[in-house]
């Protein structure tokens, strides 16, 4: 069954040529407007023919954005529902944040005030925020020097593979960590890549919920700087033009209809005909070069209108599929609203009357996890597998669904089935790079649920199995990346306060430095100091404790410790002597000495 083309425009990654369904957690929240992040976290999403048509949005992954709610393939827990958060509407103040960065340093919003600022939501696994990455460098590199700041946040995903994604990608400019969702809560972020772009007071002149092009973010930055209006740009004014002249078609052929004599439909069947086409040229518009000058907004608004109408004219024929269709495009429009029971409701309803096709089931799935009804959402995924047992998406839905539960074992039996079909269809075409990939993306998510179950050892053999199955994809860079992202992180010291220091004589003098763990796991840190001139002391102090050339400690997952590196003469140094601190953020420091009687790098190293 072929994906609906009207959700190109809330599945951005969707019009990739990428193939799958459902990527992670929330690769993307949809077009039906409510948090999708995606049920099968690092997947592709493809725009090859899928089994479901409002799923497939569900479910781009590896190389796009996934539709599901977000969490739902990592078993994380989503943001609270439908709390009644909306996105900052342009003209607003954005909400201030606070958040720590790849380094754990604190960074607040509150840093940015007086400079046009550029907020990126992003995941490594959304292919169309992987594909916008170099875009977002070259304009930030460009504008630097116009006082342009770009912070690049990140939700819920592993410092560690944040920063091998950001070492590999060439990123520089600021990136924070999301951890808990409240700034993606805050601002309301259905799908990603989102952008705001806010001018110097703060206020939000511009949002977007698609992959940016270079041509796009320029026009808005300009206008920002300038204190100027955002230009509208053709193919927006071309939406709203098919939209208001097919919402007018519609509305009077629903009149005429209802003042027609019963059983008389061609009134209806023109209203019909008048939606759909309008539809058709609506994906055709949002599938161009320059579908992400229309703000998403403006679409899911507009096209709920559409939506509606055309839902009524179908429940007015009532002819054949037609309560399907409407129910179906109901649905939709709930979850644009975040009216989360109302559209599983519809949804449902689509069910029980097609108990055959996946749409209404993918509707379902979505809707019901929102809600946090993550049985519920196994039970749906559990039938439609009944219905397609022959597409792997089918289990890797049901995997996605186990992995919400915490399910770890059960998740892997589900994605084992997949498996077993991907590796049956590379088998009869081995030379198909869609064969080639599916086969790479199921082995990724394998992985990924052997990370949730936190295995890692069992994890490292999937990866590579992922980049031998498909080589030179987004796969193969996915799972490259998270085998590095595994390999346990080095400790960190950074300087802490003055740089140098000046002794008298025998007198000690002192630098501090900060010791980081960067993993996710408590770590035993050893630091030591190697390279002492003859005569020559030096103590690591903190607390209470002062242990002289080496000492150990524990640093929690993520955690810091601040160390006084005490440097003291042993015998007279026939004057006043200088040391100086020399870090690069990495797991050595030297502390350069300089004395009367002796010279010296005194090496620190951190273990």
């Amino acid at each position: 069954m072929l994906r609906k083309p009207e959700m190109m425009k809330s599945a951005p990654w969707l019009r990739r040529s990428v193939p799958e369904k459902t990527l992670a957690r929330f690769e993307r929240k949809s077009n039906f407007g409510r948090r999708l992040e995606s049920l099968h976290r690092g997947t592709f999403i493809a725009m090859r023919m899928s089994k479901i048509q409002l799923a497939i949005a569900v479910g781009c992954a590896g190389a796009g954005m996934l539709l599901l709610p977000r969490g739902a393939a990592l078993g994380l827990n989503p943001p609270a529902l439908n709390s009644g958060a909306r996105a900052p509407a342009e003209g607003t103040a954005a909400p201030p944040f606070s958040l720590l960065g790849l380094d754990a340093r604190n960074w607040t919003l509150a840093q940015t005030r007086g400079r046009v600022t550029v907020l990126n939501f992003f995941a490594t696994w959304c292919p169309p925020c992987r594909a916008e990455t170099p875009d977002l460098n070259a304009i930030e590199r460009r504008y630097a020097a116009k006082g342009v700041a770009f912070v690049g946040i990140d939700d819920e995903e592993s410092p560690a593979l944040v920063s091998v994604f950001a070492k590999t990608k060439g990123v520089r400019y600021q990136i924070v960590m999301d951890s808990k969702s409240a700034v993606e809560h805050a601002y309301d972020v259905r799908a990603i890549p989102t952008t705001y772009v806010l001018d110097r007071r703060g206020i939000v002149r511009y949002r977007q919920v698609d992959e940016l092009n270079a041509k796009t973010l320029t026009a808005v930055l300009e206008a920002v700087i300038a204190g100027k209006p955002i230009p509208q740009s053709q193919a927006t004014r071309r939406f709203h033009g098919i939209v208001s002249t097919a919402l007018r078609s519609l509305n009077e052929g629903l009149k005429s209809a209802k003042a027609a004599a019963p059983g008389k439909t061609p009134a209806l069947d023109a209203a019909i005909n008048t939606g759909t086409r309008a539809n058709k040229s609506i994906d055709t518009l949002l599938s161009g070069p320059d579908s992400s000058s229309v703000s998403y907004f403006d679409v899911t608004k507009a096209r709920g209108a559409l939506n509606n109408a055309l839902a009524e004219a179908y429940a007015l024929r009532a002819s054949g599929s037609d309560a399907l269709e409407a129910a179906l495009l109901r649905g939709q429009t709930y979850e644009d609203q975040e009216r989360f029971a109302d559209a599983a409701a519809q949804y449902e309803q689509a069910m029980q009357m097609a108990p055959k096709d996946t749409r209404g089931y993918d509707g379902a799935y979505l809707a019901q996890y929102e809600m946090h009804a993550y049985s519920r959402s196994l039970e749906i995924a559990q039938a439609e597998a009944g219905i397609a047992p022959q597409e792997p998406e089918s289990w890797l839905t049901v995997a996605s669904a186990r992995n919400s539960l915490h399910q770890y074992g059960l998740a892997l039996e589900a994605q084992r089935k997949a498996l077993a079909l991907a590796s049956q269809a590379y088998a009869r075409k081995p030379s198909a790079k869609d064969a080639a990939y599916e086969l790479g993306r199921v082995w990724l998510k394998m992985a990924r649920t052997e990370i949730l179950a936190h295995d890692a050892a069992s994890a490292r053999p999937l990866l590579r199995q992922a980049s031998a199955a498909a080589p030179q994809t987004i796969v193969d860079q996915q799972a490259a990346e998270q085998l590095a992202a595994l390999r346990p992180s080095q400790i960190a010291i950074d300087g802490s306060g003055e740089r140098g220091a000046r002794g008298r004589s025998m007198n000690p003098a002192h630098v501090f430095v900060n010791v980081r763990n960067p993993s996710a796991q408590a770590r035993a840190v050893n630091l030591a100091a190697t390279g002492l001139p003859s005569r020559w002391l030096l103590s690591f102090c903190y607390g209470t404790v002062c242990n002289p050339y080496k000492v150990s400690f524990a640093l929690p997952a993520r955690g810091s410790k601040r160390v006084e590196l005490l440097v003291a003469p042993l015998r007279e140094t026939g004057g006043p002597w200088s040391m100086s601190l020399s870090v690069s953020g990495g797991s050595t420091a030297r502390v350069n000495l300089d004395a009367k009687t002796a010279k010296a790098a005194i090496l620190i190293t951190a273990s």
